[in-house]
């Protein structure tokens, strides 16, 4: 195909956004927001019924349901299973009031996995002394909840409690989400302040509530619904080849989930129904399920149980639809991580910039926008995290939105879905997807050139030095991270020479820019290495079951002040561990990948938590 890849690109995203039908997208998003989504419920086997149904019709091959138990105990590595849990309504009332919480009329006001329930209790603080039996604990917000008070709540055998939530900006008087541990013996209520107000009043006139909480825990199936691509001769023969790429989107979350996560759903749909109309050399598999749980099940049957092999990129959608006017935030493009170099960063991002503008600047010469987009370190908080670890070792970029003030929930509806900013993020995934789908020998040398220039633009980014002591050890890393990402574009058929040519024009430019630095001191190990010992991906929630309590304390603290910043750090100071690093090693590297800078101590605290909890080992190991 002549010209460049750059040009091949736009023709291709172009059409694709063309072929997008927003408005049946939003149909999706509309009808999947009806059904409350907990992973093991009813809601979401009638929402992956609905996906499943939708993705035949919508051309794609091989549309099939998996059921995994919902049993609470089943286990793939260190993901467990959800426990079946149907919410059917819930009250909760005070003299007077025939309904102060409503569920399921008020969204996200009955915590995940609530106890069922069915009488009067008194109201009581959480700071006061001498609980009544069966009290219902009043919390002023959730950074309340935290292990000592559920200690007490389970010594004094309170039957549940009401928490004040809240999203920072959500000004619809929504509340936010709240969950409880698997079988729990306690019911909760996530209230807004001026219902906390009314039962405050309702304590001091001392008063009971009248509570109601209905739910079904008979056994429910966890459902992964997978669809691929039609025809092509690498499709006529499966397990001959990996797919081109992996199309992700979780289905769970309570109703209505609109953005979250809605919107990903029926974006990877849409995407779904373009590639099915399109001739591929390779096949496009697409994927929807619980979020982490399902995917981490799918992916255990292809690893561990001889499922077939892994695709060669993937690409999850969570949050793309949003109206970036009215939640806060732009599109985010996730990077695949720095210790698994591919071109598939380089490709994702130059699809996004292949956007066709909506408009122009006033003399025409360049295109404007009214939406915005950045691309990001990686940080793992959702389903591209299973593929991307370590132990599995899949290119995996996610696409989403943050901040969104409406997230985790009631006011996360469908007025906060953009169509037109769904269509794009279906357009990026499709494009990309139809790139390595389509590509012969001649498109990957393309690709090469196209990746050399992605790298070239980090590695200079890197300047001017100041006074970052990281900046020329990240120079190193970005530059390595672009010589052995060209080595992933062998199998699609790339000239040798071609990758050579590129690889020594990194290092020509690499020589260039480190003379900003009269010294650059080389790291040298001081201590025995790190090696992994937890089995599978690494999964934060897990561990924090498995540290000590005083260790288990210190991590929710750290979540409580800033769960982004510190679910990220976890996540680096895990994946850095190499097998050869020492402890100094795999602090440093993490800080550079996560673009995260620490105080002193930090990532040593983490990583000897780690190492109590038995998922870190001292000395060589196989390096991964």
């Amino acid at each position: 195909m002549p010209g460049s890849l750059t040009g091949l690109v736009a023709g291709l995203v172009a059409g694709i956004q063309h072929d997008i039908d927003a408005d049946e997208a939003m149909r999706w998003v509309a009808r999947l927001t009806e059904w409350d989504r907990y992973q093991g419920s009813a809601g979401i086997a009638a929402a992956a019924d609905f996906v499943a149904g939708e993705a035949e019709r919508a051309g794609l091959a091989g549309v099939e349901i998996l059921n995994f138990p919902a049993d609470g105990r089943t286990s793939w590595w260190t993901f467990t299973a959800p426990a079946s849990w149907t919410p059917r309504f819930a009250h909760l009332s005070v003299p007077g009031r025939t309904a102060l919480v409503d569920y399921p009329a008020q969204p996200y006001t009955l915590a995940a996995h609530s106890a069922a329930a069915n009488g009067e209790a008194p109201l009581v603080r959480a700071r006061d002394d001498g609980w009544p039996p069966g009290a219902v604990v009043l919390v002023p917000s959730a950074a309340g909840l935290d292990g000592t008070l559920f200690d007490r709540m389970r010594e004094e055998r309170a039957s549940g409690f009401c928490v004040t939530t809240g999203s920072e900006g959500n000004d619809d008087g929504a509340a936010a989400r709240v969950e409880l541990p698997s079988h729990s013996s306690l019911f909760a209520f996530s209230v807004v302040s001026g219902q906390m107000d009314a039962l405050h009043r309702a304590r001091r006139r001392g008063e009971r509530v009248r509570v109601v909480v209905d739910v079904d825990t008979a056994p429910a199936r966890m459902p992964v619904v997978v669809a691929r691509t039609p025809g092509g001769p690498a499709i006529a023969s499966p397990g001959s080849s990996p797919d081109a790429c992996l199309i992700t989107a979780h289905l769970c979350h309570p109703a209505p989930g609109a953005n979250d996560n809605a919107s990903g759903v029926a974006a990877a749909l849409a995407a779904g129904r373009v590639l099915a109309a399109r001739e591929l050399l390779r096949p496009v598999r697409f994927l929807w399920a619980p979020e982490f749980v399902g995917l981490a099940a799918y992916v255990h049957r292809l690893v561990e149980e001889g499922g077939g092999p892994l695709p060669m990129m993937a690409i999850d959608l969570d949050m793309v639809g949003q109206d970036q006017r009215r939640c806060g935030g732009p599109l985010i493009v996730e990077r695949s991580p720095e210790y698994l170099p591919h071109f598939a960063n380089a490709l994702v991002e130059s699809c996004v910039r292949a956007l066709p503008a909506a408009a122009r600047s006033y003399s025409g010469a360049v295109g404007c926008d009214v939406w915005a987009w950045r691309s990001t370190p990686f940080v793992g908080a959702s389903d591209h995290a299973v593929l991307a670890d370590r132990a599995i070792g899949c290119p995996a970029v996610q696409l989403g939105h943050w901040p969104d003030r409406f997230n985790h929930s009631g006011a996360d509806t469908l007025d906060k879905v953009d169509p037109q900013e769904l269509r794009r993020s279906a357009t990026i995934a499709a494009s990309a997807a139809a790139v390595v789908a389509t590509a012969g020998a001649p498109e990957a040398d393309r690709l090469a050139h196209l990746l050399t220039r992605w790298t070239a633009r980090r590695m200079t980014a890197c300047l001017p030095p100041g006074d970052d002591p990281f900046a020329p050890h990240l120079l190193a890393r970005r530059r390595q991270f672009g010589r052995e990402a060209l080595d992933t574009l062998r199998p699609l058929g790339a000239s040798p020479g071609v990758l050579d040519r590129q690889a020594d024009l990194l290092t020509d430019l690499y020589r260039t820019l480190a003379k900003a630095w009269d010294d650059v001191p080389a790291a040298s190990p001081g201590g025995p290495s790190l090696r992994r010992s937890w089995p599978g991906p690494f999964n934060l929630r897990a561990l924090m079951g498995a540290v000590d309590e005083s260790d288990r304390r210190w991590f929710q603290r750290r979540l409580t002040d800033d769960r982004g910043r510190f679910y990220a750090s976890a996540m680096a100071l895990a994946q850095s561990i190499d097998g050869v690093s020492d402890t100094a090693g795999v602090v440093r590297t993490a800080q550079l990948d996560a673009g995260i800078r620490w105080e002193a101590g930090f990532g040593e605290r983490v990583l000897a938590a780690m190492a109590g909890a038995g998922w870190v080992k001292e000395g060589e190991g196989e390096p991964s």
